[in-house]
């Protein structure tokens, strides 16, 4: 330090002194409020960077529809004639024409006439017994009705015994396919005898009261089937002699699409309907859940 030699030079060194101890003080403050800043700028900094990382990213909607599946795929077009299969070359009309539909939707009789469609010439034993008319008695059990109830309808499916039932088979025994089946309490099965010839595929000079479209089939993430037939309901009604058809949109028959008039008896046979010529139908959706290995009948609801 250099030395004083004067009362002024002492003031002035005071002076200067005062001076650098207000200096570093208020430099001193100006580091601290930068540091606090610095520190509060870098624990947001942290909050946020963090909160970005730990936050769990909010659900995107579940937009999984499913896999499509080629109309022509076997397993579609077996599910498919689930729904339409009918005796007599006709459809079963339960499925187009109630809103909706599920097993507590079917009769026993009913579900017996669905397990019946996986039938097969082995499931049925001859009895060794025969009719006054010489006709051989076969009894299919009841055990085996009830395994293909539950083929159809899933594993929560059960019926009870219908005394008798006339079903057409798609197979023959001794060269008939019509079967008529009653129920034995003692051999807990149906006897049956086989006598008739009956094609399935013949045509009736009549309409079918509902004509459909495959349009959609879909494999969802649990493994169901959904298919979507687009379905026009009709009413045949005779005309100056002749007959008409009337097409409808919804199975209450209240949404008129057309009518084709001035049909002849022989037009009947060959009468259809083109659905693709329609800009507006029905839209039946049928669910097969799968229990297993095995696709069966869930439920099904008309959705347009």
């Amino acid at each position: 330090m250099a030395r004083i030699e004067s009362l002024s030079e002492l003031e002035d060194y005071e002076k200067q002194k005062e001076f650098e101890r207000n200096y570093q003080g208020k430099n001193k403050v100006v580091i601290i409020i930068i540091l606090v800043a610095v520190s509060l700028l870098l624990g947001l900094i942290v909050y946020f960077i963090s909160n970005a990382l730990l936050k769990e990213e909010p659900q995107a909607p579940d937009s999984f529809i499913g896999e499509q599946i080629s109309l022509s795929d076997e397993n579609v077009q077996i599910l498919y004639q689930y729904v339409t299969y009918g005796t007599e070359g006709t459809r079963n009309q339960k499925f187009v024409n109630n809103r909706e539909v599920n097993l507590s939707s079917f009769t026993d009789q009913e579900k017996l006439y669905y397990a019946l469609q996986f039938a097969q010439v082995e499931d049925f034993e001859f009895t060794g017994e025969r009719t006054a008319n010489k006709e051989k008695i076969y009894t299919i059990p009841t055990k085996t009705i009830e395994e293909y109830t539950k083929l159809y309808f899933g594993p929560n499916a059960s019926y009870k015994e219908y005394p008798t039932i006339t079903y057409p088979f798609t197979f023959y025994i001794n060269k008939m396919n019509v079967g008529t089946m009653k129920y034995n309490s003692v051999r807990d099965g149906y006897d049956t005898t086989f006598t008739a010839n009956q094609s399935l595929a013949e045509k009736k000079n009549t309409i079918d009261p509902a004509y459909g479209q495959l349009i959609s089939a879909i494999r969802t993430a649990d493994g169901s089937i959904i298919l979507q037939e687009r379905v026009v309901y009709t009413t045949l009604r005779t005309d100056n002699g002749l007959f008409a058809v009337d097409i409808y949109e919804d199975p209450e028959r209240q949404k008129l699409l057309e009518t084709k008039g001035q049909l002849s008896e022989s037009d009947l046979y060959q009468f259809d309907v083109s659905i693709t010529g329609y800009a507006t139908t029905s839209i039946v959706e049928y669910t097969f859940a799968l229990s297993g290995q095995t696709l069966y009948f869930e439920k099904s609801r008309i959705i347009s």
